[in-house]
């Protein structure tokens, strides 16, 4: 708290051996929900089950990328030499594989613009007005274009409402995103939301130019470079979404399940058993 030292692996009950602050006072400002450098949320449960099930529906919304990975597939299969065998799994498998994305994503998106609209609570603050604006216009959004049939363009188009509802997101993570230091360091509770939101947009700029490449001439060689890009920056943000769905769980734990204080953990400091003894003593 004091000096930035590396506390970890030292004694609770001791001092910090850079400057002599105790250390008890460093972990009350980092954990302790008690301290100042924790400001009240209200209605926090409803404020960490609102960031689970909008991670939980970005995930789900984000398996319309998967008709990109269809087309990225079929390409390679008119440039590639495929097996009779893999050629007949992809066609036997592919309309059973694009039913059930459709579905997740309908039920994922449906349950994010449900969470942004009826569960996030009002609050007379910006950052939360904004939240509740942006994660309900784009989860509706979003899932406005899970309901057709998956198209390239409509799957390009996802990129736009995705990164609405990860900006509506952000504020209410950076809130309660500390809480769960109580069960895991500092270092595993980060996560920036500017990464996702780029891996978002390469993906959806990506995709577009292919889409604009095809209408306007034959290209095929940068038309399947560009799909490939686009299929692995949307890989890549489903992977930065899971995991923001496993820091979801622990913001809920956290806010959920009461916390002790630091007091109620390590006692009293002034108990400590390692204070020179008195002529009581």
């Amino acid at each position: 708290m004091n000096c930035g030292y590396d506390l970890e692996g030292l004694e609770a009950r001791g001092t910090c051996p850079e400057c002599g602050r105790s250390i008890l006072e460093s972990l009350a400002v980092r954990l302790d929900l008690e301290t100042p450098s924790f400001e009240p949320v209200p209605n926090a449960p409803r404020v960490a089950a609102t960031i689970l099930l909008g991670s939980l529906g970005c995930v789900g919304g984000s398996l319309v990328f998967a008709v990109l990975l269809f087309d990225i597939v079929t390409s390679l299969g008119t440039e590639l030499p495929l097996s009779m065998q893999v050629s007949g799994w992809i066609t036997r498998w592919a309309p059973s594989g694009i039913a059930l994305m459709r579905l997740l994503a309908f039920v994922g998106t449906s349950t994010g613009c449900v969470a942004f609209l009826m569960l996030l609570p009002w609050r007379r603050d910006r950052r939360f007005i904004r939240a509740k604006i942006l994660g309900s216009a784009g989860f509706a959004l979003w899932l406005a274009l899970a309901i057709p049939e998956p198209t390239t363009l409509g799957a390009t188009m996802t990129s736009l409402p995705a990164a609405m509802a990860l900006l509506a997101i952000a504020p209410l993570l950076r809130d309660l995103g500390p809480r769960s230091r109580a069960y895991r360091n500092a270092r595993a509770t980060a996560q920036r939301i500017g990464g996702l939101l780029f891996s978002t947009g390469i993906a959806g700029g990506s995709s577009l130019a292919a889409e604009i490449l095809v209408r306007n001439g034959p290209d095929d060689d940068t038309v399947l470079f560009l799909r490939i890009v686009a299929c692995a920056a949307a890989s890549l943000t489903l992977v930065g979404l899971v995991y923001l769905v496993l820091n979801a769980v622990w913001i809920a734990r956290a806010s959920v399940r009461p916390l002790l204080t630091v007091a109620e953990t390590f006692g009293d400091e002034s108990t400590d058993v390692r204070r020179p003894p008195t002529s009581g003593d």
